[in-house]
């Protein structure tokens, strides 16, 4: 492995479980410096020591197609990963435990109760999720709104309202996400009421792919068609 794309992949591999495990461990760091420093290092580290051990720099076009349909391929999986989690998680089988945070991104309906807690629903994948006063993720939970719309309230008592699109029901919870009752509207729930304001909850770089299956399909399309690209230049 004595091309440059080799050396990357290795870094950016060694990258990628730096990151996850910073954020796994909960250990401070400012944005993705710390890991992308380390990146850089790794990739430079990676050429000096090929370069000690008597193996030049050299760039080939197999090899180089070659990392180009890895990294498409990767990018394939990661992008169908996210639609097929968002759905499961939207309809039921797949639910993270309350201490575990979906990454939010770009989020509608998000509202904030009078101790100054946010409340934000994600309707992709089915969760509300509960933030304090400067976003640090507290807790959330999944809601059966059948992959659809909801909407969130807050009462003065601290109990969370849940008025789903689908089903017309309308569920309240404690802050704890405990259910506290479930029962049918009394009438259908507007679509994309105008409740709650759209906000751009702190979410890791690496993570955004996640956070809507619009984004997940857009990365599986740059994969698919990268490959297709690759494929045809090959013929």
């Amino acid at each position: 492995m004595n091309s440059p794309f080799g050396y990357f992949l290795v870094a950016f591999i060694v990258f990628i479980l730096i990151a996850a495990f910073r954020q796994q461990s909960g250990r401070g760091m400012a944005g993705l410096r710390y890991p992308f420093a380390f990146l850089v290092v790794a990739f430079f580290g990676l050429w000096l020591f090929s370069f000690i051990r008597g193996e030049p720099w050299q760039f080939s076009a197999t090899a180089a197609s070659m990392w180009l349909v890895v990294l498409m391929c990767l990018l394939v999986v990661i992008g169908l990963g996210g639609v097929v989690a968002s759905v499961l998680s939207a309809l039921g089988p797949l639910r993270l435990p309350a201490t575990y945070e979906w990454p939010a991104g770009y989020v509608r309906g998000v509202i904030t109760t009078t101790d100054g807690k946010h409340i934000v629903p994600l309707w992709p994948s089915g969760r509300v999720q509960i933030y304090d006063s400067q976003w640090h993720f507290i807790r959330g939970w999944n809601v059966d709104a059948w992959g659809g719309y909801f909407d969130v309230q807050s009462s003065s008592e601290g109990v969370i309202e849940v008025l789903t699109y689908r089903g017309d029901r309308h569920y309240s919870f404690t802050e704890e996400g405990k259910l506290i009752s479930s029962k049918r509207l009394s009438e259908p729930l507007p679509l994309l009421s105008n409740t709650g304001r759209s906000v751009v909850v702190p979410t890791r770089l690496l993570l955004w792919v996640f956070s809507s299956p619009i984004l997940s399909g857009a990365t599986a399309v740059i994969g698919f068609a990268g490959l297709e690209a690759l494929n045809k230049i090959g013929h």
